[in-house]
């Protein structure tokens, strides 16, 4: 008989379990307000060149659908910053592409302050919208990484719902910034800010643990980086995923394998629907008031309230989808938008209504759109694996880019030949197709436990 003691295997840690059972603390916190803070100039940044169209459109005396192709390629250079900035964040880091993606679109909305023509408008707003789209998959799986699964909708929303509190800002400053300054500062001031923002990204902002580990498996950096959550391994215990091996790429095929296949086409038809919606608000909201006989200010103002809805409306969603799951809650928010555009369809706003009746029919139908757009990141970051969950979001939202070119077009199209109505008619249609497509989806996220 042999004396030899068995030596029990070393104790593996699994990160995201780890995560899951510690409370939500104050530095995961700390980085869903420093990714926030991104997204926030991100929507900022976005939506400046929609606050300040009515003013170029009359500085420079052209037509909407001359301007049209302008705000056309800045949702194309977000389709393509979407799709390539998912996969470089599966396979460079979440960190990394998300401080890269604010430094160009940063640096491309500062340098449209000195636009001189509509060809140098476009080719920089182009630029930034690679950017802007980019940002958004990488803070979404970022977020969600750091993120207990019982508040994970809620932080990966709170995230993302900061892009249209990037809108009220901009709306707010714009209001009062237009008429005193022109739009040229208006771009020079949100350029600006973002490149402040993307310097304290650089110092602060953790790498994906997760993204750490599938990457370079268990080592010093992923030990320092869990510890600057508070998660410390004792010496001896492994760290892991649960996923046997190292993946050293995304997997882009994962959101094409049989199990996915269905979802991620309604998914990508609920993106590209709902940014319809959205869009055709970020763009042409101010000059449908304009046209409607609303003032530059007020007009500012309108957007203000559609994107103060979305933010107040999403951060109520994310946590209906915490206890509820995600299927009632976003299918009836986009019912809601349909239901509301058609209540101003038959009723338009109007220089004659009551300026509160305005603020909050707008909130409302903000409220709704937002509402849904922005928990569809929270609805991706659960419906893909660890793995290629930055490739699945970013591809969806660049596929749904699509829906933002059509709107700059289709936008253009409604207010020139029905004016305001057209406008409503064309939020009507987006978000009742946005409902069908999530009504269709299947594997939508469960309640949290």
């Amino acid at each position: 008989m042999s004396d030899a003691v068995e030596t029990p295997a070393p104790r593996t840690i699994d990160i995201a379990a780890a995560i899951d059972a510690r409370p939500w603390g104050a530095r995961q916190k700390l980085i869903l307000a420093m990714v926030g803070a991104a997204i926030m100039f991100d929507g900022f940044d976005n939506q400046s060149l929609g606050l300040a169209a009515p003013a170029i459109i009359h500085g420079w005396g052209i037509s909407k659908a001359v301007l049209a192709p302008v705000l056309a390629l800045g949702q194309g250079g977000m389709m393509l910053g979407t799709a390539l900035g998912g996969m470089l964040g599966d396979r460079l880091g979440r960190k990394t592409v998300l401080v890269a993606s604010a430094l160009v679109f940063g640096l491309a909305t500062l340098a449209m302050a000195a636009s001189q023509g509509l060809v140098m408008l476009g080719a920089l707003r182009l630029l930034s919208g690679v950017g802007l789209g980019g940002a958004l998959p990488n803070a979404a799986a970022l977020v969600s990484e750091y993120t207990p699964a019982r508040r994970r909708s809620l932080a990966v929303t709170a995230g993302i719902v900061c892009v249209p509190l990037g809108g009220v800002v901009g709306g707010l400053v714009a209001a009062w910034l237009l008429p005193l300054a022109g739009w040229r500062v208006l771009f020079a001031l949100a350029g600006a800010l973002t490149l402040a923002v993307a310097a304290l990204l650089v110092m602060a902002l953790p790498e994906s643990a997760r993204f750490l580990f599938r990457r370079h498996g268990d080592g010093a950096r992923l030990r320092q980086t869990l510890a600057r959550i508070g998660l410390i391994a004792p010496p001896g215990v492994a760290l892991g995923d649960g996923i046997p091996g190292v993946v050293t790429h995304g997997s882009l095929g994962q959101v094409f394998a049989p199990g996915y296949l269905f979802d991620t086409i309604a998914y990508w038809l609920a993106f590209g629907f709902c940014l319809v919606a959205i869009y055709a608000g970020f763009n042409w909201l101010p000059t449908m008031l304009s046209d409607a006989g609303f003032g530059l200010s007020l007009a500012s103002t309108g957007l203000t309230a559609f994107n103060l809805g979305g933010v107040i409306t999403a951060l109520a969603a994310a946590r209906a989808i915490d206890r509820f799951g995600s299927r009632a809650p976003m299918v009836w928010l986009s019912f809601g938008g349909a239901g509301i555009a058609a209540l101003l369809l038959l009723f338009p706003l109007g220089p004659a209504a009551p300026l509160w009746l305005a603020i909050l029919a707008l909130a409302l139908l903000g409220g709704c759109a937002n509402g849904v757009q922005t928990t569809l990141y929270a609805l991706g970051a659960s419906l893909y694996p660890v793995h290629a969950r930055a490739s699945g979001v970013g591809l969806a939202s660049g596929i749904g880019r699509l829906g933002a070119i059509s709107s700059a077009f289709v936008g253009a199209i409604a207010l020139s030949w029905l004016g305001p109505p057209g406008f409503y008619a064309l939020m009507i249609v987006a978000m009742a197709l946005t409902g069908l497509s999530l009504a269709a989806l299947r594997n939508h996220s469960r309640p949290a436990a």
